[in-house]
């Protein structure tokens, strides 16, 4: 009880420990993403300030090259002074050209303009510089003649192409146009975007409460921002391009400063620290849910902890008081039941019985025991063995960690009383090195196992015998054949007779018959095979094209083999690989049939803790609408000679050695699976080497089906079929055909009484009819409503039961044209079925019939499933 308490706690500690770990393992991942996200708001900044910096540089030299042009037109009009001074001149131009206005300056720097007066300009830069021949670009804050701040451009007027220069052209465009031109935004939040002179006054921006004022000036004015300034500074002077980010109330945004080419101005944009914040809360909003669902499993877990700890101690006070049960019911499934002590060499009698023709101490020396059970073995050598087994080192040899249980089968003489006894011995207690200190010794009396094992045994070699002389005289296919039909033959008839030697005995007439029904079983897919490689023989085989998922299909089978390789010792493995388009066209029930055959034959040759595995790979194809689909069988098994590997794919072709001898099998599986591999128009490739594994490679082209928009496969009865198999429910219970009335039309009288006894065993009537004719006559004969169903079978005499079954559809008599049909036939091709449907059936089944078929069936179509 006290070790328990240690393990909870140290569960508690050992589940906060992770929980801490976990959140700040997720807290550290969302300070990363926020630093991630930031430095993509950088980028996004400095690109957005690139693209600005290109259109205004586009923009100012195609302006330029406009005032270029209209005062190189002025130039060449002979009375050029007069006519750049004119009122009506300069209108006209402003209407036609980009500009908001033009002005002209004379010689004397007066500035002309239609809408004021003249102003003397004559001080300006740009007046001296075109006076001087030059054209250029010129930011102008609060201008003489509109006290605007605003960017002129300018162009010198001459007198003649290469006259002297008479005065300027001045041209600008409004404040609006470039705030226009500047605007942007980033995820739907504003961009502060700003034109700035080198020495940092803003002659542009978005918002006009920014032009006029210097940005160098302003940073070095706060004291918050001294870094930040000289930054701001060096940028300026030096024409560089800095990013950088800034803290905001609303969180960390973004500023790009970079030279505008061919300008010589600088550009500055930001990232608004709103739009950086949305990022960052969008990208972390998983990460506080996930924290969120952290938290609340956390206090679930340890609310769970507890309420399980508190059962724990009181399933443990109720366990202590069912283990001396426990063991009472042990020694009664024993006949003897002895506890031993190696370290006090002492063992003590438990239960058993005590006569007076086999008397022995109930307690005493191990050593004592010992010699006691010399005598009771029968056989020196077996009395040898004894000495050697049961002494104290050699047990401790046997039984290592890992290792409880030690068996041994004697033939005890107790008194006369010579019998087979199967002797275990369990270790209960180990030292702390692990060596046993105290076991359990038990015996029970095998002798009637031991004599049904040698007459099975025997009955077994005069089948194996028999079997053998057949095969010699036979040609290799009937040799072949013969030996796998009688293995199952072979028991089915050794079970039957087994059985009338012991009727008086339930258990052994119940064992029987299950091992006759698995005989049988395996006999009819010997049949099966049969077949199939006779159809293929015969080109017959027909493929039945529908959908085939090929994930599901493959998921199918690790469902099947499962449990196989589970209690062989075998890994399964199912991967998927660039399977874009699993639901395909193709015979689902043939590539059932080629993966069963594959994997059976790779479970069957991997011992144990060896691996099978099914990879399903898509490849694309140059064919649009298919896909190169490829599936890998492979195991880790024995592997086959490469002398071998030429017949692999012949009929009936199997590797002898020690590995493969005892593995059943005919030979056919994969004959069959390359028959309908080729159909498909695919190929099989076959890799192996002796004890390495061998690798089988199916490669098929099929066209692909897209899924519908919900992105699954449309509902289907085999869909629902296909779960059943998945949660492993069990089969359903046969159906109650109690009150049904059925016509069975067998010519077989065996077949007919064994079809009548099934019915009734289901609780049906039946009545009998020996061919087609009949059959139409009884019916004909018969009340509406009389016959529930009708079992035909097809190959009769006077009328087969195809050709009743069309005359029953078209009867004259309604209740007969809508009585249900269901075909009873040894006929068991895919054709054969569907030649049943065609004349009018309502269902097809193929001989052998098994209760739980025929029970289905009928239930299904008569509504009692």
């Amino acid at each position: 009880m006290e070790d328990e308490g240690k393990k909870y706690w140290l569960s508690i500690a050992a589940f906060v420990l992770v929980f801490i770990a976990v959140v700040v393992t997720l807290s550290t991942f969302m300070q990363q993403t926020s630093n991630r996200i930031v430095a993509q708001a950088n980028q996004y900044v400095s690109d957005a300030t690139a693209q600005s910096c290109v259109l205004v540089s586009t923009l100012m030299e195609n302006t330029q090259k406009d005032i270029e042009t209209i005062a190189a037109l002025a130039s060449e009009s002979a009375d050029v002074t007069d006519i750049v001074t004119s009122e009506e001149w300069l209108i006209s131009v402003e209407e036609t050209s980009p500009f908001d206005t033009i002005d002209f300056v004379d010689v004397d720097g007066m500035q002309h303009s239609p809408q004021h007066e003249p102003v003397n300009v004559s001080d300006r830069s740009y007046f001296k510089r075109a006076m001087a021949g030059e054209s250029g670009i010129e930011a102008v804050f609060n201008t003489r003649m509109t006290h605007e701040n605003l960017v002129y451009f300018f162009a010198p007027v001459r007198e003649g192409a290469d006259g002297p220069v008479v005065g300027l052209l001045l041209a600008h465009y409004s404040e609006n146009r470039f705030a226009d031109l500047l605007s942007g935004d980033f995820f739907g939040y504003a961009s502060q975007v700003m034109l700035c002179l080198p020495t940092g006054e803003v002659v542009a921006a978005t918002d006009s409460s920014y032009v006029g004022r210097n940005l160098i000036q302003e940073a070095q004015a706060d004291p918050s921002a001294t870094s930040g300034a000289r930054d701001l500074e060096r940028a300026f002077a030096n024409h560089e391009t800095v990013t950088y980010s800034y803290k905001a109330e609303r969180g960390t945004g973004s500023v790009c400063l970079r030279e505008v080419p061919g300008l010589g101005w600088m550009m500055l944009e930001t990232f608004p620290a709103a739009a950086t914040e949305q990022m960052i809360n969008e990208a972390n909003e998983g990460g506080w849910n996930a924290l969120f669902v952290i938290v609340v499993v956390f206090v679930l877990v340890i609310a769970g902890i507890i309420f399980y700890n508190n059962r724990r101690h009181r399933s443990l006070t109720r366990s202590m008081r069912d283990r001396e049960d426990v063991q009472r019911g042990v020694a009664k499934l024993t006949e003897r039941l002895v506890l031993m002590d190696l370290d006090a060499d002492r063992f003590r009698y438990m239960s058993g019985p005590v006569t007076p023709s086999d008397p022995y101490e109930l307690e005493g020396s191990y050593t004592a025991m010992l010699e006691r059970l010399q005598g009771l073995v029968v056989g020196d050598e077996a009395k040898a063995e004894v000495a050697k087994l049961y002494d104290k080192h050699t047990i401790i040899d046997l039984m290592p960690p890992g290792s409880d249980e030690i068996r041994f089968e004697y033939q005890m003489d107790r008194g006369g009383d010579v019998k087979w006894e199967d002797i275990n011995l369990i270790c209960v207690q180990r030292d702390a090195a692990g060596m046993p200190t105290r076991l359990l010794y038990t015996t029970q009396d095998v002798t009637a196992l031991k004599q049904r094992e040698k007459q099975l045994q025997r009955a077994m070699e005069d089948s194996y015998r028999a079997a053998v002389a057949a095969n010699n005289a036979k040609s290799d296919f009937l040799s072949r054949m013969s030996h796998d039909i009688r293995t199952p033959m072979n028991a089915i008839i050794g079970m039957t007779e087994l059985a009338r030697m012991n009727e008086g005995h339930p258990e052994k007439v119940d064992d029987c018959l299950a091992k006759i029904m698995l005989s049988s079983n395996h006999l009819l897919a010997l049949i099966n095979e049969v077949l199939d490689l006779s159809m293929i023989e015969n080109g017959r085989l027909e493929l039945t094209v529908g959908k085939v998922d090929l994930r599901a299909l493959a998921l199918e089978m690790e469902t099947v083999f499962a449990q196989r390789c589970e209690d062989a010792g075998i890994a399964f493995v199912t991967e998927f690989k660039g399977l874009v388009h699993p639901l395909v066209e193709g015979d689902e029930l043939r590539l059932q049939q080629v993966f069963m055959n594959m994997l059976g034959n790779a479970v069957k040759f991997t011992p144990a803790g060896g691996t099978v595995s099914l990879r399903v790979i898509e490849h694309a194809s140059r064919v649009e609408g298919t896909s190169d689909y490829e599936f890998v069988f492979a195991d880790t098994g024995c592997g086959m000679a490469p002398e071998f590997l030429a017949h692999v794919f012949e009929p009936f072709a199997r590797e002898h050695d020690s590995r493969t001898e005892s593995v059943e099998g005919t030979g056919l599986g994969l004959s069959i699976a390359q028959s309908v591999v080729s159909l498909m128009g695919g190929t099989i490739d076959v890799e192996s080497e002796p004890g390495r594994g061998t690798v089988f490679t199916v490669r098929v082209s099929m066209r692909y089906v897209e899924r519908d928009a919900k992105g699954s496969l449309e509902e289907s009865d085999d869909a629902d079929a296909l779960c059943d198999v998945s949660q492993g429910e069990a089969p359903a219970r046969a159906a109650d055909l109690s009150g049904v009335r059925v016509l069975l039309v067998e010519d077989n009288e065996l077949n007919s009484e064994i079809a009548v006894a099934l019915l009734e065993s289901l609780g049906a009537a039946a009545e009998t009819a020996a061919n087609g004719q009949e059959a139409l006559d009884a019916l004909d004969a018969s009340e509406p409503g009389h016959f529930d169903v009708v079992l035909m079978d097809i190959q009769m005499p006077v009328m087969n039961g195809l050709e009743a079954t069309r005359r029953i559809r078209e009867s004259e008599r309604d209740d007969l044209r809508a009585l249900p049909v269901v075909v009873l036939s040894a006929n068991a091709f895919t054709e054969d079925v569907q030649e049943s449907k065609r004349a009018g059936a309502d269902d097809h089944l193929s001989k052998p019939i098994s209760v739980k078929d025929l029970a289905a069936t009928l239930g299904g179509i008569l509504g009692r499933s």
